[in-house]
């Protein structure tokens, strides 16, 4: 059993992870850049189950990280409690990878879904750092029928949302559920929270 192996059953056995995780993924495939490794974590509920290599079954997103980024995590959860600060840097790490999982999701090729949510096709978003300050800006575009996810902010964008780390998080949860029970009345649900997120969390572009 290698090393990233066994602590991230380590990381898994602890209960203070397995809630705060709870929620966010059903099925995440970790990629060890580092060390050419993958694994999968699967999210019960009341449990996490760790299992080396990638799983035929369809992740709810992919992550690619350092086997030190996977020794901070732990160290973030060693002492049963997640502070402000540890918060900001988990949800920094998952930005992207929640991200793009979500702009794949099958729904937003839906025009009709998209109409109600009235998605547009370039925004920049960033979360904010525990001293108020922007970190992570991103740029997203919708070009030849894709979406791209660009580091920095580029071009005059159609909106700019700026995220407190509890609201990213909200907001995976609730499109998590949504994606989960997969039903017209949940994305409907989904579609009107997010109206109202989406304001709160919008602010002026300079």
């Amino acid at each position: 059993m290698s090393e990233n192996l066994q602590l991230l059953q380590s990381l898994t056995n602890q209960p203070g992870a397995v809630a705060w995780f709870r929620g966010l993924f059903h099925r995440v495939h970790l990629h060890l850049t580092d060390t050419n490794e993958d694994f999968t974590v699967t999210h019960h509920g009341d449990r996490v189950e760790v299992a080396a290599g990638l799983g035929s079954e369809r992740p709810n997103f992919v992550a690619p990280l350092e086997s030190q980024n996977l020794r901070n995590l732990a160290g973030f959860f060693s002492d049963g409690e997640i502070g402000p600060q540890e918060e900001y840097r988990i949800v920094k790490f998952m930005l992207q990878p929640c991200l793009r999982a979500g702009l794949d999701m099958p729904i937003l090729r839906n025009k009709a879904f998209t109409a109600v949510l009235r998605v547009e096709t370039h925004w920049q978003e960033a979360i904010l750092d525990p001293d108020g300050n922007e970190d992570e800006q991103l740029t997203i575009v919708f070009v030849n029928d894709q979406w791209l996810i660009v580091p920095g902010y580029h071009g005059r964008p159609n909106r700019r949302l700026v995220m407190q780390p509890s609201q990213v998080l909200e907001y995976q949860r609730r499109v998590f559920a949504a994606n989960e029970k997969n039903s017209l009345p949940q994305w409907l649900d989904l579609a009107r929270w997010y109206l109202s997120w989406r304001d709160e969390v919008t602010v002026p572009v300079a």
